[in-house]
């Protein structure tokens, strides 16, 4: 099972090297980084959760109630929480929000696919990808937009038409408008015909990979640092999340099963997407980028440990 792990993080930490190396030879520099993220987050990434969603299957949304109280607890309740602890100690909501996300934000739909297929099978995983999904495309990824255009610069603007302004601006963005369309769509019943699926795929499949690189340049740009705030994201991301749901869970009398399921699903590393917001936004860059790397180099031993006390082979 550790050479399991070690495969599926070993294309994003190598992509995170390719970066890396081509910052350290001077082929891109920081500016680069910054397009290649506008590129991502204004093109690649809503077009691959547009399609993604519309291909969700329905029964996956209306079904298997259980796990998506028990994941969106993890994934949303402790990022609702946490925002709302950062502020009150921060008073920065900007950077509250992508620590709350660091946390709240494994990356499933990246390293789940090959990870838990292997651990639960084949549709114990394809469900679970999906919850995941549903809950960073549309949830997480539009209030986490929204909520960093209400904090740009929180603390040099004044009044309510300020923010109102920057909150419009926000909805008009294609990362939020656009998985809230595709989820209606969906729900509504609209099926969108297998041949067209790669009028959205061929742009978006490359959101993960060009993120990645992006993220590399700029650990190399900030310089990587280990400091205690990267620490404590990944403590609580890789060890806090999934060890305080899984307690949860035994008081709450789940199933060991689900436990299972719940507890392995939130223990993945966290996900690009607050390195990509925190890039796009000039929010602390240099500790997002490096919390990701860190989370995801740490990820064999921290979920090895679950596995082990949770009796997954």
């Amino acid at each position: 099972m550790p050479l399991t792990l070690i495969t599926a993080i070993a294309p994003i930490i190598f992509t995170l090297a390719l970066g890396f190396v081509s910052g350290w030879r001077q082929q891109f520099q920081k500016r680069a980084s910054q397009l290649f993220i506008a590129l991502v987050m204004s093109y690649a990434l809503p077009l691959s959760l547009f399609g993604g969603l519309l291909a969700t299957s329905r029964k996956v949304i209306i079904q298997d109630l259980p796990l998506f109280w028990w994941l969106g607890l993890g994934m949303i309740g402790v990022f609702a929480i946490l925002i709302v602890v950062y502020q009150i100690k921060l008073h920065h909501l900007s950077l509250a929000v992508l620590r709350a996300l660091s946390v709240a934000c494994p990356s499933v739909p990246f390293m789940g696919t090959s990870v838990l297929a292997i651990i639960f099978g084949a549709t114990d995983s394809v469900i679970l990808v999906a919850i995941c999904g549903l809950y960073l495309n549309l949830i997480q990824v539009p209030l986490s937009v929204l909520l960093l255009a209400a904090g740009e610069n929180d603390e040099q603007v004044s009044g309510v038409q300020q923010a109102s302004e920057r909150l419009a601006a926000a909805f008009k963005k294609p990362l939020v408008w656009a998985p809230i369309l595709a989820f209606a769509l969906n729900l509504s019943g609209f099926k969108l015909p297998a041949v067209w699926l790669p009028l959205f795929s061929e742009l978006g499949q490359a959101a993960g990979g060009v993120a990645l690189f992006a993220i590399g340049i700029m650990l190399y740009v900030q310089r990587f640092s280990i400091s205690r705030f990267v620490l404590l994201n990944v403590s609580l991301k890789n060890i806090g999340l999934p060890g305080l749901i899984w307690g949860i869970m035994v008081i709450a009398g789940a199933s060991w099963h689900f436990q299972q399921l719940v507890v392995i699903t939130l223990a993945i590393p966290t996900a690009a997407m607050p390195s990509m917001l925190a890039i796009q936004n000039h929010v602390h860059e240099d500790e997002m980028a490096s919390t990701q790397l860190v989370s995801t180099l740490l990820t064999v031993l921290t979920m090895g440990m679950f596995m082990f006390f949770l009796g997954v082979k």
